[in-house]
């Protein structure tokens, strides 16, 4: 997600087990890779909602990663040979982006009930143009904050 969020940061997730979330297009979400989660039963996604850090209470970790939506459910997403990406024909545009992908033209219909992520630095990332959609049970939360290193302490949606 650089330059937007260095490995290194720590950043704040509200988790959508406890909020309703209703997530949007430039979102940063927190999310279990689409073919490796399996999907736990509604109380046990309950009480990992409820762990602050899941190492300190049973030092098991499942690998997240974080991304931006840049497709909703039922949304078409044409990236151009020049790396812009369209949703359902209106050019998204995101400040800050590394967005050097040069390539054939791409189109995604998004599926009910998944979502098409990006990450920010679009020529070095692993992506729903690479491991697909991502259904909506393996979306953890939002991320709001960069909280650590604390001289990196910012909003993401400034």
């Amino acid at each position: 997600m650089t330059p937007t969020i260095s490995v290194s940061d720590r950043v704040i997730v509200v988790k959508d087990d406890i909020l309703d979330i209703d997530y949007k297009v430039g979102d940063v979400v927190v999310f279990y890779h689409p073919e490796t989660h399996s999907n736990n039963s509604e109380t046990e996604k309950l009480i990992d909602s409820l762990q602050v850090w899941d190492s300190l209470f049973n030092g098991q970790n499942e690998i997240v990663y974080i991304k931006r939506i840049i497709g909703l459910p039922g949304d078409n997403i044409r990236i151009d040979k020049d790396g812009d990406i369209y949703r359902n024909d209106n050019l998204l545009i995101f400040n800050g982006l590394i967005n050097e992908t040069y390539s054939s033209i791409s189109n995604y219909s998004v599926p009910d009930n998944q979502y098409f992520l990006l990450g920010d630095n679009r020529s070095n990332s692993q992506d729903s143009r690479v491991f697909g959609y991502v259904p909506i049970e393996n979306l953890l939360g939002k991320a709001f904050y960069i909280v650590y290193p604390f001289n990196n302490f910012s909003n993401l949606y400034d």
